[in-house]
């Protein structure tokens, strides 16, 4: 015969599940409050159910993995901060210095039609004579 269990009791697979959505939530940026709203709906219970056997229960055990995850937006906050201002560096100096080629690309062709021009009339020049 199967024992009867309570209605609020709560089951390892219940607890896992609930550490694994408010983990997943927190880790994405989220707060434990949508966590515990979302955890509800799966779990059919309550949120403020949620959010107590979080707190009470199992706050304890997944604390340490719950810092972890609640540091790394920060640290990817960061190191992608850093990526993009490095590729502002370095598109700002890839821009000066094609800038820089044009403004000689732009000298070298105003000279070459210059010296177009100066063949063109010498040409026409010594087929008048």
């Amino acid at each position: 015969m199967e024992a009867k269990r309570r209605k609020d009791q709560w089951t390892v697979a219940d607890d896992e599940k609930l550490a694994e959505i408010v983990i997943q939530f927190v880790q994405n940026g989220k707060t434990q409050l949508e966590a515990f709203e979302e955890a509800a709906a799966v779990l059919n219970r309550t949120k403020q159910a949620c959010g107590f056997r979080w707190n009470k229960t199992l706050r304890a055990q997944y604390g340490q993995m719950l810092g972890t995850v609640k540091k790394r937006p920060k640290q990817l906050m960061r190191s992608h901060l850093k990526l993009a201002l490095t590729s502002f560096e370095e598109l700002t100096e890839a821009y000066g210095q094609l800038e820089l080629k044009y403004h000689e690309l732009q000298t070298e062709h105003e000279r070459l039609l210059k010296w177009l021009k100066q063949g063109a009339q010498f040409i026409q020049n010594k087929n008048k004579d």
